[in-house]
């Protein structure tokens, strides 16, 4: 009668020689995870700063574009939603305002809280004169 051996196997039922493998992959595994999960946080905190930003220049036009036109009025309707809406996650904005022919162009940008970065917006509306 003729015996068999089998190979020896380690602690864990795994080949002589094959420990370290699922730790080595966790190893490599972890740093992307971790890169993929606060990327994405990043380009939210971005593209939520830069949609406020969009947001205050159309309040911004808005309020300017209505007749009689004021670039004052504009600005202060830019700032105040910046203010109000905008507290706590756009820092150090700054309004600025022109007249561009017939439109109103009001540019808003600011640092995103969370992050650094400065995001920049700008809205443009066309102003009409009565006939």
């Amino acid at each position: 009668m003729m015996m068999t051996t089998r190979p020896w196997k380690g602690r864990h039922g795994g080949e002589r020689g094959s420990g370290g493998g699922p730790s080595l992959t966790l190893l490599l595994l972890v740093p992307a995870i971790f890169a993929i999960v606060f990327g994405g946080i990043y380009i939210g905190f971005r593209l939520y700063g830069s949609n406020l930003a969009l947001d205050a220049a159309n309040a911004g036009a808005r309020a300017a574009a209505v007749l009689p036109v004021s670039l004052d009025r504009g600005r202060q309707a830019a700032q105040d939603f910046l203010d109000h809406d905008a507290d706590g996650t756009l820092i150090n904005t700054s309004v600025s305002i022109a007249m561009n022919g017939n439109s109103v162009v009001v540019i808003v940008s600011g640092n995103t809280v969370a992050l650094p970065g400065r995001v920049t917006q700008q809205a443009a509306l066309v102003v009409e004169v009565a006939p």
